[in-house]
């Protein structure tokens, strides 16, 4: 309990320094000042200036990123499905800053294995990016906005800051306990599917890839002493990373997104976010997943 309340805490206060920065820039027109050397390039391509700030903004802090998309949705400066979309643009560059260290990790902790499933993460990111960054371009071609109705701070309709807050919070407290709860219990539940089977993989592999749902560096430690006691070929190992870690996906959106994207967002926004990211998750990683099953077949 402790526990859960002092994650409440820390997700109601991050909600709070969001929001309020993510209106402080919109009100400034941050936007419109910071991005006027990439103007251009944005325009090329149809993508509306506040999601660029957005983007350049989440290399520090994805959730501060997202925050800055609520705010230009709250004014009416862009549309739902653009809001959406940008959104999914947010993660690539908070974790190409965090990548480095995850691929080093995995290189030290399972040598070759590691390097291929250190790349396999960061080619879903990248991908999930393209997909993100082609949709936002073809919402905006579609909808064919008036640039005045996306103009920073002419909104006439604008939600005032406290309102918002008394309708995001509470469903960001009731989300960010649900997956405080359940996904735990789901861990354990992918975990014991995979106990003790023998087919297409040693039971060290099922190990690695069960651990892989739930925490990375464990899976990783297993996979090194397996490669070294030689229960395990590289491309078995590398097989058994990226499978536990797809199926671990549905878990962390609900660990890592669905708090924040309940508190920021409207409830149906909210929803279409967290499909739209467990889509564009799940493409690459079947990808990654058959490319993997594909050299286990052929060194077998």
């Amino acid at each position: 309990m402790e526990k859960l309340l002092t994650g409440e805490l820390n997700l109601t206060i991050d909600i709070l320094i969001g929001l309020l920065i993510g209106e402080i820039i919109i009100k400034l027109k941050l936007p419109d000042k910071i991005l006027k050397i990439f103007m251009p390039f944005l325009k090329r391509h149809n993508i509306p200036p506040v999601s660029g700030l957005a983007l350049a903004v989440s290399a520090g802090s994805s959730k501060a990123g997202a925050a800055i998309i609520s705010s230009a949705l709250a004014n009416n400066e862009i549309s739902q499905n653009c809001a959406l979309w940008s959104v999914q643009l947010l993660h690539f560059p908070a974790y190409l800053r965090r990548w480095p260290s995850t691929f080093a990790l995995s290189v030290s902790m399972a040598g070759s294995a590691g390097f291929f499933f250190g790349i396999s993460l960061i080619f879903s990111s990248f991908i999930r990016f393209i997909i993100a960054f082609m949709m936002l371009k073809r919402e905006r071609l579609n909808s064919k906005p008036d640039e005045k109705n996306y103009e920073l701070g002419q909104s006439k309709h604008s939600i005032k800051f406290v309102k918002k807050l008394i309708k995001t919070l509470p469903l960001a407290w009731i989300f960010y306990a649900l997956a405080f709860s359940i996904v735990p219990g789901l861990n354990k539940f992918f975990q014991s599917i995979f106990a003790g089977h023998n087919t297409l993989l040693p039971l060290a592999g099922w190990t690695i890839a069960a651990a892989s749902i739930a925490h990375v560096s464990s899976a990783l430690a297993l996979t090194g002493g397996s490669l070294a006691s030689g229960e395990l070929t590289i491309s078995q190992a590398v097989f058994a990373l990226i499978l536990g870690n797809c199926l671990g996906s549905a878990t962390r959106i609900l660990r890592m997104n669905a708090g924040y994207y309940f508190g920021l967002f409207e409830a149906r926004i909210a929803q279409k976010m967290l499909v739209m990211n467990f889509i564009t998750i799940m493409i690459p990683s079947i990808i990654n997943l058959i490319f993997a099953f594909s050299a286990l077949l052929f060194s077998s």
